[in-house]
Order: structure tokens, then C-alpha cells, then sequence
């Protein structure tokens, strides 16, 4: 039985993971939460313990593997400690609110061998399955959309520093629009090569963005699209606007209701087939819970590491600098 530990559990997040976790052959040896808003109710739930800090918690327990959450601003200095410490974890995305944060733990982690997986979540989804059901894929161009709910409902759910761009490092970029940036990174040949960016907060009035609209170019020639928001009037069962398209040699991809249409630009003529999809996030939470728990025991690489994390950041970094500066064209080296 896996001993696994919750760290900073004071994230919209934490809920998404506790499925899986509760039918999986692990034991709950202790939670963190600094803030001491969530943490002991979600203790006696699990029967353990509820310790002020991650700190406290090591120094009390030790764990197989730790899930990290908390406020973007912290996670640095939650995995530094976790490697000190030599405890395989997963921690939540972005990892930190700097790329050179991130980029020093990831050589941290390669110096350790140690295991850390990061919820790049598009990575175990349907629509990552449709658009590589037919093997590697040649992007020619892509485009993603991806408009979540207002900002009060970071405020429901008692996450305020969600709307503080000093701690959470931005806003729907940094949160969601990580997602489409990985998976645009993920599908591209070669790296990132330039970075532009349009970005509003008037809407909300806010020191984060409410809409950002991202370009990208790889060294390829392929270009990227996202748009990434908090202004969709959300409500249950209708929480978000996702689109995506995908141009890769002779096949387009777009996303339909329930599902991915898949043209194929043949010889014999364009043929059209449905693909069913599921485009809700909530479910991949779980199944990236199953593969942690997995690639921990057979001591297999993640689905995404640091390395990862980090070139996300800073991608996300070039746009919010481009955006700050009317569009100018941010040139990055490979």
C-alpha cells in the first residue's frame, strides 16, 4: 500500500484527485494546509492527520509520494523540499510563478533521478487520443480555444490569491491556457521559436488578464493559435467554451458536438468520419492519478515532467511579455 501525502491542500483541485485517490490501494499519512481553511475537515474525511505546513508534515511523516497543490507563488519551495527530501510527487501545474524557478527544479529533479509528474492533463485526454489515433502528427497550423467561467467563482471557492496576479503569476493563461501551450508544444516538430500576444483586463478589472489571445510559431513553420479567457457565464452543467482545430498534412481535425470530425484530403476525394470524444477536463484528473500511481510502481517517466513545466513557462512568459508591450513579437532561441 502506497503511504501518500496531500500537500497545501487549499486548491479547486484538491476534489478532482480524491476520487481516484479513495478507490486506490493507498493510505493517507497526513495533509498540509497553511491556510487552515480546508485541511482539517478533509483530514477527518481521511482519517489522518492535518500538519500547518509541508515542512511539519516531513518532519513528522514520510511518504511514498506526495500530491502537491497551494498557491502558485509556494509550489517552488514545496518541490525544493520534496527533492531535499528525496519523495517521488506529482505537483500541480504551473509549478511556480517564474520559468527560472522552474527550470532550476527541473535540474534538481534530473540531477536526483527523482520521480515528479505534472498534470498536463490534454496529455491523457480524447482529444489527444483522436488526433494521434493514426501515429505521429506533422502540425501544419492549430487553433484553441478555451473560455472558463468568471473570476468569482476562484472567490466560492475560497481561492482569492487566484485573482492577485503577484502570486498567481497571471491569470488564465498561466491557469488554463498552460493546457493548449503543452499541447501545441507536444505536437510541434523542433522548438518555440516566436511568441505574440493581445491581452484585456477591462472586463473584470482585475491586476490578472480576463482574455488573452497567444500566437505561436514553431521552427517548422507551424503556427498556433489560443485564446484562453475567465468571461464565460457559466453555470452547472455549462462551464466553459472549448474549440479546438488542427490542420496536420492531409487530415483536419475540429472539434463537434460530442466528438472530433476528422476530414481526410485523399485521392479518391475528401472523406469525413465522426470520432466520439469527451471534451470534460474532470475525468482526466482521475486518470492522471491512476498513471502516478502506476509509473511510480513499475518506476516508469511521467507523462510530463519539469522540463516540460518549465518550457511551458516560459512560453507563457514571452506572451504576457509581448502582451504588456501591444503585440511586439517576442524571438526566442532553440
Amino acid at each position: 500500500m502506497i503511504k501518500v501525502a496531500l500537500i497545501d491542500t487549499a486548491h479547486w483541485h484538491v476534489p478532482l484527485y480524491l476520487d481516484a485517490l479513495l478507490k486506490a490501494d493507498v493510505e493517507f499519512v497526513g495533509i498540509s494546509d497553511p491556510t487552515g481553511t480546508t485541511g482539517p475537515a478533509l483530514a477527518q474525511k481521511l482519517k489522518t492527520k492535518c500538519f500547518a505546513s509541508c515542512e511539519e508534515l516531513i518532519a513528522q511523516v514520510r511518504p511514498d509520494l506526495a500530491f502537491v497543490f497551494g498557491r502558485h507563488i509556494d509550489m517552488p519551495s514545496s518541490a525544493n523540499l520534496l527533492l531535499d527530501h528525496d519523495i517521488p510527487f506529482a505537483i500541480e501545474k504551473p509549478c511556480g510563478i517564474r520559468s527560472v524557478d522552474v527550470r532550476q527544479l527541473a535540474e534538481k529533479a534530473a540531477q536526483k533521478q527523482a520521480f515528479v509528474a505534472i498534470p498536463f492533463i490534454f496529455r491523457l485526454s480524447d482529444t489527444m487520443r483522436v488526433i494521434r489515433s493514426e501515429g505521429p502528427i506533422k502540425i501544419d497550423h492549430a487553433s484553441f480555444r478555451f473560455i472558463a467561467g468568471p473570476p468569482s467563482r476562484y472567490v466560492q471557492a475560497g481561492n482569492l490569491w487566484m485573482l492577485q496576479r503577484d502570486i498567481a503569476g497571471g491569470g488564465p493563461l498561466i491557469n488554463v491556457g498552460v493546457h493548449m501551450v503543452d499541447l501545441f508544444r507536444s505536437l510541434s516538430e523542433g522548438g518555440i521559436v516566436a511568441v505574440s500576444a493581445f491581452a484585456t483586463s477591462h472586463i473584470n478589472k482585475l491586476s490578472i488578464e480576463d482574455f488573452i489571445a497567444v500566437t505561436l510559431q514553431s521552427d517548422s513553420g507551424a503556427v498556433g493559435t489560443i485564446e484562453c479567457g475567465y468571461t464565460f457565464p457559466s453555470a452547472p452543467g455549462m462551464q466553459r467554451d472549448f474549440s479546438f482545430s488542427i490542420r496536420a498534412r492531409d487530415r483536419f481535425l475540429r472539434s463537434v458536438d460530442k466528438g472530433i470530425e476528422v476530414i481526410k484530403d485523399l485521392r479518391a476525394g475528401v472523406e469525413h468520419e465522426f470520432m466520439a470524444a469527451n471534451f470534460e477536463l474532470e475525468p482526466c484528473y482521475s486518470k492522471f492519478v491512476e498513471h502516478v500511481l502506476d509509473a511510480l510502481k513499475a518506476g516508469s517517466p511521467a507523462i510530463a515532467s519539469f522540463q516540460d513545466a518549465a518550457g511551458v513557462l516560459e512560453l507563457v512568459e514571452a506572451a504576457y511579455t509581448s502582451a504588456a508591450e501591444g503585440g511586439r513579437t517576442i524571438r526566442l532561441s532553440t
